[in-house]
């Protein structure tokens, strides 16, 4: 496997003693998407619970779809991208929507697939490519 090219869902959310740690807003994490990203589409659903879904892409052109969610643990989801793809969306969602940039902890597909229910923690300062480094890390971990 290329886990440069490996593409896959990632879990974002607070941490486990902090659930409202992100103190997300649903209507904000839309207005921010719009204020970031070139092109938006997001509508709040209401099913087992309130989500924003949303689709947003970059002015390079690379895509994030997937949800957020605030009720339980403040999280967001992202469905089929790449480490280096996703670790761009968790720099921005920390430096724009955090209130402190240690609260993202992580997982993914082949993590829960697995019943592996780690709480894997982004650095609090890392760069986009530490960032993607990080998840990578976790990717070969959870994939061997």
């Amino acid at each position: 496997m290329d886990i440069d090219e490996y593409r896959t869902t990632y879990l974002l959310y607070a941490p486990a003693k902090n659930p409202a740690g992100w103190n997300l807003d649903l209507p904000a994490f839309g207005t921010a998407l719009d204020a970031t990203f070139t092109d938006v589409r997001y509508e709040t659903r209401q099913g087992r619970q309130l989500r924003l879904s949303f689709w947003a892409v970059t002015e390079e052109g690379m895509e994030f779809t997937g949800f957020a969610s605030n009720e339980g643990r403040d999280t967001v989801v992202l469905t089929d991208n790449t480490a280096d793809e996703a670790a761009l969306f968790i720099t921005w969602l920390r430096d724009s929507l955090c209130p402190a940039p240690d609260l993202i902890r992580f997982s993914s597909e082949p993590a829960v697939e697995r019943g592996i229910e780690t709480d894997w923690r982004m650095p609090a300062l890392a760069d986009t490519a530490n960032s993607a480094e990080e998840l990578k890390h976790h990717l070969r971990i959870v994939t061997s």
